[in-house]
Order: C-alpha cells, then sequence, then structure tokens
C-alpha cells in the first residue's frame, strides 16, 4: 500500500470518528477547524513518496497552510482569496522557470501545469529523463511521440479535479502505477510483443477526482463528447 493511500485512508478514518462522536453529543467543534492539516499532509505524504520536489504537491502544502491559518483565525482578514492569488502566482513563476535547449527542452525535469484551463506540451528531447505534469481543474496533454528514451525515464503525474494525457509512441514500455483517490489512471497504449531492450517509461500517477491516461494518439472527441471512431455509421445514404 502507498503512502498517499494510508493517509487518505487515515484521514477517512479521523473523519468518520468525528462524525460519529458528533452524533453521539460529542462536541468537536476545535478538532473540526483542522481539516486543512489534511490538505497538507496530502501534499507532504505526497513529496515523500516521489523522493523530489513537484509543483503539485507543493501547491496543496502552501494552499492547506493558508486554509489553516483562516481556520484557526490567525489573522483578522478573510485567507481565501488570497490564498487562490498566492497558488496561481506560484503556478506562473514555477511555469517560468523551464528553459530551452535547442529545439527541444533540457534533459533534466520538464514541467508543465494547467489550473484552470489547459495546456499541451511537446518533448523533443534526444535524451528525455524525467517530467512533472499537474492538472488542478484543468488538462494537460504532454507529448513524447518525438522524444527518445535511452534506457528509462518517468513521468510523474498528479491530476486533481482534472486529466493529464500523456502521449507516446508505440515501441515504448509503459510502467503504470500509483494512487486513485475518486479517480483512475489508465495504460490505452496498443498491445503487442515489444523487444527486451525497449525504453521504459515510468508513469507515477496520482489522481484526485481526476484521470491520468497514457495512449499513442489524442483521444479526440466532438462537442458531444463523443470519439469520431465511435460514432454510429450511417447507412442510409
Amino acid at each position: 500500500m502507498t503512502p498517499v493511500r494510508i493517509w487518505i485512508g487515515v484521514v477517512l478514518l479521523a473523519l468518520g470518528v468525528i462524525g460519529i462522536l458528533e452524533a453521539t453529543g460529542v462536541d468537536t467543534g476545535e478538532a473540526a477547524k483542522w481539516w486543512p492539516v489534511a490538505v497538507i499532509g496530502l501534499g507532504v505524504v505526497t513529496l515523500v513518496a516521489r523522493r523530489r520536489v513537484s509543483v503539485g504537491p507543493v501547491l496543496l502544502i502552501v494552499l492547506g497552510v493558508i486554509l489553516l491559518a483562516d481556520q484557526l483565525s490567525w489573522t483578522e482578514e478573510d485567507l481565501v482569496g488570497p490564498a487562490l492569488l498566492l497558488v496561481l502566482g506560484f503556478a506562473v513563476l514555477f511555469g517560468l522557470s523551464q528553459q530551452r535547449d535547442g529545439d527541444g527542452w533540457t534533459s533534466g525535469r520538464r514541467s508543465s501545469l494547467a489550473m484552470f484551463g489547459s495546456t499541451k506540451v511537446k518533448e523533443r528531447s534526444e535524451h528525455f529523463t524525467r517530467a512533472d505534469a499537474t492538472a488542478i481543474f484543468g488538462g494537460v496533454t504532454l507529448d513524447l511521440r518525438e522524444a527518445h528514451i535511452d534506457e528509462q525515464a518517468t513521468v510523474d503525474a498528479f491530476a486533481m479535479f482534472g486529466g493529464v494525457e500523456v502521449l507516446v509512441p508505440v515501441g515504448w514500455r509503459i510502467s503504470l502505477a500509483g494512487t486513485p483517490i475518486f479517480g483512475g489512471y489508465e495504460d490505452k497504449t496498443r498491445g503487442g510483443v515489444l523487444p527486451a531492450d525497449a525504453p521504459v517509461l515510468n508513469v507515477n500517477a496520482v489522481a484526485i477526482f481526476g484521470g491520468v491516461d497514457v495512449a499513442n494518439e489524442h483521444d479526440q472527441k466532438d462537442s458531444t463528447g463523443v470519439r469520431p471512431q465511435d460514432r454510429p455509421v450511417d447507412h442510409s445514404a
């Protein structure tokens, strides 16, 4: 069991205990104010599990700390509005911290973020090793079909009330694992026998009320939400 799943389980158990106590007439008003600790803990546990800093968990920690300050009345004014501005500002600055290397991106960690919108990123690195994709109330498409992996590479995908789509070329071996929390992740790449030395892409997914997909082609849908290949064929003509 992953640390993130353990933390979610502990939080749900705590909420259940608080609910039972309230139902039996026990006053839990003060304890209920500490609910943002669950948000902070989720961010911290995700960082520990990944063993490196990535934008999604950091945003959760920052937001959780500000919400906790608001709940405990550390300030006289409402902090929700400033908290959202701070998170958005951090997201913009984080997105501007990337550097180009020729026609592609540097071989270091590549980060992409979408909040309340969508973004599509194309990676052309000749020695791709790592990328972060974070979607919060939005969508990220990370296109790796023109990238090259020497042996192995890693993508950390974080989707909260949003979706992350990772596009890969045919011939890559996909190792997909993670934690779905009222969400899910799926490997939609075309199957087949791959050589033993096929490059490996490790995708670590955290999906909270969202989804992470790995595919060879973009999953296009029309305005009704139906993919072109799923439309009924009209034989009347």
